[in-house]
């Protein structure tokens, strides 16, 4: 009884101390500073856990190194003997039973003090002995036990063994037994610093779910919509089921995050338990309907989709049933994409410059599914769009008409998969010049025909494990996202659209300091074209799956897809070199004049970051900084030339603020890129008309090619035909200048929401 009344004691102890410390000690006029407060001995637990655990709290971090402003917090003596008492307490609970703690105040001037808790730990109790009682007829027991957190060898922790009794608790009622209970008991040795635990399970009958009644309450003065009977048949329990407390709870907030109900509760009826016969439970679900269509509409600014607007209605209750309908839509680019074209002033000028997005970029689609968060196993979901996008220099993808097929599995359990199944008819535009050097598909017949709407039929899964504490702004956890996708002719696509694409994205937070973060992201993708080959064929693959880095979310001291393998478009002149007889040769020097960059990305990417996350010291709720380090490359497997091929890892550091916001973190980095933009192969397009058509040709223009160019034929009507230069490889050696000014290496990200 003392040693549970003693356990009582200190927790309670420990919850005023942290209540405390967040309203810490003010000061008057006569009262002493706290300039500093540190903990010396502590070898088991960090600085800053201790100083959550305290009342006397040091002032902030302006206050003490700027004087003039910040928040001033002074010294109490009885609270500082109360503070010693409550780390005596801490520790003592944590096994540490002859632990002491003394206080040692340095007066630094008549006002100000440093206030240093002196701690001499000693040496822990161990645990010599865990038993378990009344678990004998709990099937599978060990894996009942598994990861339990309580072992024989470690460090008795009070803290963990009320951890572990509700966990073990927490584990029987989700195998079955509703009325489980567990009790602790454990016995110390202070002497040979040994501790005993015991727990104790009064299970109770095994049981399995009985009926389930659904009871739903339209609002005031409104008739129900919703059956009853339709919300039974979708929440993925259902009669003779093997009773799990999770799956009641998966339910209750499946329906609430349905948005067809603004209240739920799910219960199991109390009089059920009670019968000493039946082994079978009654759930009560009780529900009341909330609005069941909903509307929004936004409008917004994007790094580079300049002015935005996106629109949605929900129905909850399509046509009297719980299948949920959903019509969305979406215009980008809105100022400089035709038809809107009209206010290119608030775009950057990159994208004015940005030949892929001179086009409106629109989504349309309708969405059917049966409400995914209802807790079946097993969730369908149908999408019929028509969507234009493009990406940044790379590419622009026109899909007037798209279906995508989805099956989710496991959304309420650990390992969450999706499969899908997505049929486009559309095409992709993308430069001359990427077609030519990447897949040495230099002839336009043949571009054209890459270019041409066909079938694009892409097979997918995807597997995702969420172990961060927060959607939106994670301090600790992880994230791993792993994704295949696949194209071929035997699911419905075009001969030219066969590709098998991989995926791995990885993110993990860890706390540091006071309030800080560290974060840590891998990523890595291939893709194989057409003919599947890893060692090196030219196979083709579409410009928007290949894979892309550089910008805001990737590697931040390039920009937005600029790393890796480059192509450069050559948009004024060029020098004509005379040859042999009537031939000559098309170049440019190194200076290249006006150039437009076409990131052809790769089939090959690796990124790796690292970024600490601070609060600032000032506004620690609405800003954050950030420091960070990333690295990556994307390259090609049996590119033509060696500058699409090699892998050189690029390495860009950088500082970065954030501003809270309602609508998510505001951010701006700052990265640093110490690399000469890279060698790669030079292009000029021409093009003349010819009656009422266009012919077209690229011609190669990169320094010391060696690629002949004779005159074009002379036509019948007059004129002649555009130079015809010979078929090769083009080569990588147009280098552009130099950046030699520290300001010309910094490059400039602003996005809404973190990196990772």
């Amino acid at each position: 009884m003392r040693r549970r009344l003693g356990v009582a004691l200190g927790v309670a102890w420990l919850c005023l101390a942290r209540g405390l410390g967040a309203q810490a000690l003010e000061c008057d006029a006569t009262s002493i500073e706290v300039r500093k407060l540190d903990f010396v001995g502590n070898h088991t637990f960090r600085s800053s856990e201790l100083a959550d655990g305290v009342a006397t709290t040091q002032s902030s971090f302006a206050r003490r190194y700027f004087r003039f402003f910040g928040k001033r917090y002074c010294l109490d003596p009885a609270t500082v003997t109360q503070d010693s008492l409550r780390l005596i307490l801490f520790y003592r609970n944590a096994g540490f039973s002859s632990v002491t703690v003394g206080k040692e105040i340095t007066m630094h001037g008549p006002r100000a003090a440093h206030l240093r808790f002196v701690i001499t730990e000693g040496r822990p109790i161990l645990v010599d002995s865990v038993t378990y009682q009344g678990f004998e007829g709990v099937p599978q027991f060990d894996r009942l036990v598994r990861g339990i957190e309580i072992k024989v060898g470690q460090r008795f922790d009070k803290s963990v063994v009320l951890a572990t009794r509700d966990s073990l608790a927490r584990r029987l009622r989700d195998r079955g037994y509703p009325l489980a209970e567990v009790l602790r008991s454990f016995d110390t040795d202070t002497a040979r610093r040994t501790a005993s635990v015991e727990f104790s399970a009064a299970t109770g009958p095994r049981a399995r779910l009985g009926a389930v009644n659904v009871n739903i309450e339209a609002p005031p003065g409104e008739h129900p919509r919703i059956d009853p009977q339709r919300v039974r048949s979708v929440l993925g329990i259902r009669e003779g089921q093997l009773y799990r407390e999770r799956s009641l709870e998966a339910v209750k907030r499946s329906l609430y995050l349905s948005e067809a109900f603004r209240h739920v509760d799910v219960q199991v009826d109390s009089a059920s338990l009670v019968d000493a016969v039946d082994s079978l439970v009654t759930v009560n679900v009780q529900l009341t309907e909330g609005d069941l269509r909903a509307a929004r509409a936004s409008i917004g600014w994007g790094n580079l989709d300049c002015l935005r607007t996106q629109g949605s209605y929900s129905n909850y209750s399509f046509l009297g049933g719980l299948r949920r309908l959903d019509l969305n839509g979406r215009l980008s680019k809105i100022g400089v994409g035709k038809p809107f074209d009209f206010a290119s002033g608030f775009c950057r000028s990159e994208v004015q410059n940005d030949i892929f997005s001179d086009t409106l970029n629109y989504y349309a689609g309708v969405t059917l599914s049966q409400p995914s968060l209802f807790g079946l196993r097993t969730v369908p979901t149908i999408t019929l769009y028509s969507e234009r996008r493009s990406e940044f220099q790379a590419f622009l993808r026109d899909t007037p008409f798209g279906v995508l097929g989805s099956v989710q599995q496991g959304i309420d359990g650990p390992l969450p998969q999706s499969f899908s199944y997505q049929l486009e008819y559309g095409s992709t535009f993308s430069s001359p010049a990427f077609f030519c050097a990447v897949f040495n598909v230099c002839e336009l017949e043949v571009q054209e025909r890459l270019l041409a709407r066909n079938r694009l039929a892409v097979g997918g899964w995807s597997l995702t494990r969420n172990r961060a504490d927060d959607f939106a702004n994670p301090t600790r956890g992880s994230v791993l996202r792993f994704e295949l996708r696949h194209a071929s002719r035997a699911i419905g696509s075009s001969t030219d659209q066969q590709f098998n694409r991989a995926v791995f994205d990885g993110s993990f937070y860890r706390p540091v300091f006071d309030g800080g973060v560290f974060v840590m992201r891998l990523r890595g993708g291939t893709v194989l074209g057409r003919r599947l080959s890893v060692g090196g064929s030219r196979s083709f693959v579409p410009p928007q799956e290949r894979l892309y880095a550089g910008g805001p979310t990737t590697v931040r001291g390039f920009r937005q897809n600029e790393l890796g393998p480059s192509i450069y478009v050559v948009e004024d002149t060029f020098t004509v070199v005379p040859g042999a007889g009537d031939t000559s040769y098309f170049r440019i020097d190194q200076s290249g004049g006006r150039l437009r960059v076409v990131p052809s990305g790769g089939d090959n990417v690796v990124i790796a970051n690292a970024e600490l996350r601070l609060r600032s010291v000032f506004l620690p709720e609405l800003i954050q900084y950030a420091l960070f380090v990333d690295a990556g490359e994307v390259w090609n497997r049996g590119g033509n030339t060696a500058s699409q091929t090699q892998v050189r890892i690029k390495i860009t550091p950088g500082v970065g603020v954030r501003v809270f916001t309602p609508i998510g973190p505001v951010r701006v980095d700052i990265g640093y890129n110490p690399y000469q933009a890279p060698s790669g192969p030079a292009f000029y397009s021409a093009s003349q008309r010819v009656g009422d058509a266009v012919e077209r040709a690229l011609y190669c223009v990169s320094p010391d090619n060696l690629l002949p160019v004779v005159p074009g034929e002379a036509r019948p009507g007059g004129g002649t035909a555009l130079p015809v230069q010979a078929r090769g490889a083009c080569p990588s050696t147009f280098q552009p200048a130099r950046r030699t000014s520290f300001g010309s290496r910094l490059t400039f990200n602003f996005s809404i929401g973190q990196a990772f």
